[in-house]
């Protein structure tokens, strides 16, 4: 597992009890083009996987992102503030693939997350925290259980 650094730093916004984490796709040409989109507006992933399987770290996992705008999970509304958020570099088209690579920084990165937070026993995506207003990432379903999460749908 690779981690790169973000060319700017993206904010986080008060302390985060994670409890679960969300997946999301970016839509965008490459994580680096997101964060400095997302650095603009203020919002921003704990993590960013880019096409090679690379690591952006983005928000520091202690803190909230604002990357699920108005969602509901597990814990209730705004899962901002138990979540961490970790995002696919991919168009979210249908189209443009999640790479192996970036699926196997997936599960490296979820086991690492697991021991580092023990807090953690849920995982989800954008599309179904926020349904209706979201649709990524569209080619990634986790089944019931996720390296030993539960799914939330």
């Amino acid at each position: 597992m690779k981690f790169v650094t973000s060319i700017r730093k993206l904010l986080g916004h008060g302390q985060l009890n994670a409890t679960g984490i969300i997946v999301h796709a970016t839509a965008g040409a490459s994580g680096q083009s997101s964060v400095e989109w997302l650095s603009q507006i203020g919002f921003g992933y704990h993590y960013i996987i880019e096409r090679n399987g690379d690591i952006i770290v983005g928000v520091p996992k202690e803190q909230r992102a604002y990357h699920a705008g108005v969602s509901r999970g597990w814990d209730g509304k705004n899962c901002n503030s138990y979540t961490i958020g970790i995002a696919f570099a991919n168009m979210d088209d249908g189209k443009d693939p999640i790479t192996k690579q970036q699926l196997d920084a997936l599960v490296e990165l979820v086991d690492a997350l697991k021991l580092k937070v023990p807090t953690l026993k849920w995982i989800s995506t954008h599309k179904w925290v926020s349904p209706g207003r979201k649709t990524d990432p569209v080619l990634w379903t986790p089944a019931v259980e996720y390296r030993g999460l539960k799914v939330w749908k």
